[in-house]
């Protein structure tokens, strides 16, 4: 079967561990086949090859080349909504040997205009959009900047492999959710290293081919990409779907979610919490057709509600779930399970790093995909990555018998008490989602007290105080939510749709 042969190409073993290897395969093995697909104006979908996608990897190299002289070591930011030419600077830029830097373009220029400082880019490659700091981009650094496609007319380089495997790669922003965001700083050892959880999870697939075959038989896996790429969940699809030479399916706008979905169709897709939703909705409702064949779920970074998962899984979708995060290059844990208590699990340790739950009941990690550090910030350095090695990741969890992780929280958001009670957020949000009225919540310490700030709608606030008023009777005194505020606007968010605690 064709599709099958495409999960059975690569495996962990034997995968490229290079991204001159990669790139290498992507030109001789995968060159026919399709690497992007695109909507353009307002129907038409643009496919672009590997063959095509090399060539102007090998188009931006030369520019580099062209432009910076030596291009080792130096700094290439990009300031851009995803598209084509995203993946096409990455590479080129790794290819050079310079350093590629991905910032968010939807934060404020305050946020920017420290970030860039702290980078002190060589060059900055932008879409042209004004975000609402235009003029100041160009007042500080007008003379960096450079269109998305400024390589076209470049000459192609050669293929050569300028990269350090362990040396600094990229540059890779946190999402200073807590306070200042910090400059994470990767190799091509990170990457590759965490690459193989995501290669190595796919061996499950042939195993329940004969149910997810009529959707994936005689077609190369397509992935449709909406997580932005200067987030990690978005940016490690370059890898993984390269290393296989499989598609991605780009939308370059939240806004055309529903329209690019239907014009091209996806096997894969990222999905954060707010996108699981809605496709449980979808297909609740009886619209899974609007999906176009989607069928595998990827699914990041949260504590999802079991009955959701269930009711996809029974409904035909296959989920992953993945537990990664930035200082890890994506490695993590990855949860295949299909049923069952493990469906909600963050998943078990595979082997290729070293995983555990350490006395404080924090996840650690060791091994070939932990960061070299935070960028010009080695106290936070010493502070996350421990003189053995093992770096802490701040995320609570439980090991059960048979190896799987479940969180239980988060260590920095837990709220100590005078009394030395610890009490989880998490936990408490958890109880309070079950009330009807609440639209989303966070809990966190005001005053020295338990307290939360609700979303819900105006008439419904007294519901909400009488449901917490019922709830603390169930909880041991210390745990009590003594503050309730309420708000009829949804409460702020991240890039990825995560609740901001402030």
């Amino acid at each position: 079967m064709a599709n099958k042969a495409c999960y059975e190409v690569v495996t962990a073993a034997k995968m490229p561990m290079t991204v001159f290897d990669m790139i290498s395969a992507m030109q001789d093995k995968y060159a026919d086949r399709v690497a992007f697909r695109y909507v353009e104006g307002k129907d038409t979908v643009v496919e672009k090859t590997y063959a095509q996608y090399v060539q102007d990897i090998r188009k931006m190299t030369g520019y580099l080349q062209q432009e910076l002289g030596n291009p080792k070591g130096k700094k290439v930011v990009i300031l851009s909504r995803t598209n084509y030419e995203y993946g096409v600077v990455v590479f080129g830029t790794m290819m050079a040997g310079a350093v590629i830097v991905t910032l968010n373009q939807g934060k404020t220029w305050a946020e920017l205009e420290y970030e860039l400082g702290l980078t002190e880019p060589d060059l900055i490659l932008n879409d042209g959009i004004d975000y609402g700091y235009r003029a100041q981009l160009e007042a500080a650094y007008g003379g960096k900047l450079r269109p998305m496609d400024v390589w076209k007319d470049a000459a192609p380089a050669e293929l050569s492999n300028r990269i350090d495997h362990e040396g600094l790669l990229m540059l890779m922003f946190t999402s200073g959710t807590t306070g200042r965001s910090k400059g994470v700083m990767l190799s091509e050892k990170n990457y590759f290293g965490a690459s193989q959880m995501y290669i190595n999870g796919q061996k499950v697939i042939p195993e329940i081919e004969e149910k997810l075959a009529p959707r994936y038989l005689d077609r190369v896996v397509s992935h449709f990409t909406l997580v932005p790429m200067f987030h990690l969940a978005g940016f490690i699809c370059y890898f993984v779907y390269g290393i296989q030479g499989w598609s991605l399916n780009l939308c370059c706008d939240a806004r055309d979610l529903r329209r690019d979905m239907s014009l091209m169709h996806s096997d894969a897709m990222s999905t954060p919490p707010v996108l699981v939703e809605m496709i449980y909705n979808e297909i609740k409702r009886g619209h899974a057709d609007r999906l176009n064949g989607l069928w595998n779920l990827s699914c990041s970074s949260a504590i999802l509600d079991p009955s959701i998962l269930s009711y996809l899984v029974e409904h035909g979708v296959y989920i992953n779930q993945c537990y990664s995060m930035t200082e890890l290059a994506g490695y993590g844990l990855l949860n295949v399970a299909q049923d069952g208590d493990h469906l909600r699990a963050l998943g078990k340790p595979d082997g290729f790093c070293e995983v555990k739950v350490d006395e404080t009941g924090e996840i650690c990690v060791r091994g070939d995909c932990v960061m070299l550090g935070y960028y010009k910030d080695p106290e936070a350095t010493a502070e996350t990555i421990d003189k053995d090695g093992w770096l802490h990741s701040g995320d609570l969890a439980r090991v059960d018998d048979e190896g799987y992780f479940y969180m239980t929280g988060r260590k920095k958001n837990l709220i100590i008490l005078d009394s030395g009670e610890n009490v989880s957020p998490e936990e408490l949000e958890k109880l309070l989602g079950k009330c009807d009225a609440i639209k989303e919540c966070i809990v966190k310490e005001m005053g020295k007290k338990i307290g939360t700030i609700v979303c819900c709608d105006d008439d419904k606030q007294q519901q909400v105080k009488d449901f917490v008023t019922e709830l603390n009777r169930t909880l041991p005194m210390y745990k009590r939510v003594s503050v309730v505020e309420c708000s009829k606007q949804p409460l702020p968010r991240n890039a990825l749709g995560k609740l901001l605690r402030k």
